[in-house]
């Protein structure tokens, strides 16, 4: 009886300290306006679920958040996060909080310290050294690989054509690891014809655990996860990935060091950064790849797969795509060149409007780390920001209200220069923004126009999403495709 009396008496000294130390936080969140919060809980409610649930909440509460006004706080467990989808607010936000927000340590498990989870002072050191290898020359390098690539995805695709529908995403996501092995290490997988192999596996192991944790609080804490069979299988199969990663790090490393990097040519994002003035360790190498190659992949396979399904959806668009590249290409099956890619104007805007529409990082997490004064309220250190890009590329309030409609001319030249910058940041914003944003796009545009040239798209409209640290539609990416009877 006595150890459980000291254990009350302990639990409720530690709270009374826990509210003492946290005084400013509570004062200040009783300013701020809240909307469906319930007591004790907070809004926790709302992040319970599956993935599909989740995702149907986290959306009515940022809309009824974009309703009131566009700023509101939320309460999850112990911590407390402002809520902004005013582009004026969001664009003060990701200017001057850099610092990513604690839900990004369960990457940081996998990717270390690489650019995308990366402690604010680490990352502005080495953001410095990176953005150079990014740099547009750079990148268009990589077209022919790009065209490669999206060749033998029209050729795999053969296999679809006249079938019924069939999840595209399994394959546009087997090009874009290709190309990306290709790029950033030089490294020829052919992953498109042998698409399972160990490393995909504890990949995507990977990624469905993190996942797991950042939706269920019980498995937060790093106490209660270890005591699950889910600690020593997440484990293995990071170990797995790094093991493939370090081999490849270690023999560049040794030809580097040997002199035996080719002097003329293009050059793997791995070269590129051994021969920066910044001597990288091999871990530090390791982790700046694996978040290339993690974080490069699926946001920009999601994307194409989205396109893909919206055209199939919308024939008109379809149509005016595969007519500018007939005014491109003729009839010739040439791969796409860099003149070819900044011709496609319309495409580009097709691009851009998917991912207005389905924001395949629906939501960004940052950290104030000192006060920030947003449009009615100064934002104390310390405290949580939430910005929903995917509530904010659909909301009426800023898009007008057809904002649920599919329509690429609204990023014709004259239309995108009435928006605020902030109203459509698929790659964020401000100095943290998306390193390989341009990278994304034109390979986005080359295996596109590859596959429209070849193939007519159908399918039906997206109703139903889910939320898996990044935006899937609930059925999979469901195409059918025929082939063209006239090549361009």
């Amino acid at each position: 009886m006595f150890v459980f009396v000291l254990i009350f008496m302990v639990t409720v000294l530690y709270y009374i300290n826990f509210r003492r130390l946290r005084k400013p936080l509570y004062e200040f969140s009783e300013r701020m306006p809240t909307i469906g919060e319930v007591p004790v809980l907070g809004h926790t409610h709302w992040f319970i679920g599956g993935p599909e649930r989740l995702l149907e909440n986290i959306r009515k509460l940022a809309e009824l958040v974009d309703s009131s006004g566009g700023l509101s706080k939320i309460w999850i467990g112990p911590s407390l996060y402002v809520v902004s989808l005013n582009p004026e607010d969001v664009q003060k936000i990701l200017e001057n909080c850099l610092e990513k927000d604690s839900s990004y340590k369960f990457l940081q498990t996998w990717l270390g310290n690489g650019l995308f989870v990366a402690p604010v002072e680490l990352w502005k050191v080495h953001r410095r050294v990176l953005l150079p290898i990014f740099h547009n020359r750079v990148i268009e390098d990589y077209i022919e690989v790009f065209g490669q690539q999206g060749d033998v995805l029209v050729q795999r695709l053969a296999e679809q054509v006249g079938k019924p529908e069939f999840d595209v995403y399994k394959y546009i996501t087997s090009c874009m690891l290709d190309i990306v092995f290709e790029t950033a290490m030089g490294e020829k997988m052919d992953v498109q014809h042998n698409p399972d192999t160990p490393y995909l596996r504890a990949r995507n192991c990977v990624m469905s655990i993190i996942n797991m944790r950042l939706f269920k609080a019980w498995l937060q804490p790093d106490a209660l996860f270890n005591l699950t069979p889910y600690a020593k299988m997440q484990k293995e199969n990071i170990d797995l990935t790094h093991k493939f990663t370090d081999e490849v790090v270690n023999k560049k490393r040794a030809l580097f060091e040997s002199g035996g990097l080719q002097k003329e040519g293009r050059k793997d994002l791995l070269e590129l950064l051994l021969t920066r003035d910044m001597k990288f360790t091999n871990e530090e190498l390791r982790e700046h790849i694996d978040s290339i190659t993690i974080a490069g992949n699926d946001t920009t396979a999601l994307v194409v797969s989205y396109a893909l399904l919206l055209l199939g959806s919308h024939e008109e668009e379809q149509d005016r795509v595969y007519e500018e590249l007939k005014g491109i290409f003729g009839d010739s099956e040439r791969l796409p060149t860099k003149e070819d890619l900044n011709k496609m104007d319309y495409l580009e805007r097709v691009i851009k409007e998917t991912m207005r529409l389905y924001t395949v990082v629906p939501i960004i997490g940052r950290k104030t780390q000192k006060e920030l004064q947003l449009s009615n309220v100064t934002l104390p250190a310390g405290v949580g920001c939430a910005v929903a890009p995917f509530v904010m590329h659909r909301s009426k309030r800023l898009w007008g209200p057809d904002a649920d409609c599919f329509n690429p001319d609204r990023f014709l030249p004259e239309h995108s220069a009435k928006r605020h910058p902030c109203a459509f940041i698929p790659f964020s914003f401000g100095a943290r923004n998306c390193i390989g944003r341009h990278f994304g796009m034109l390979a986005m545009k080359s295996i596109l126009a590859t596959v429209l040239r070849t193939y007519k798209v159908t399918s039906r409209t997206i109703d139903r999403l889910k939320i898996e640290i990044l935006l899937f539609p609930v059925p999979g990416h469901m195409i059918s495709i025929h082939k063209r009877n006239t090549a361009c």
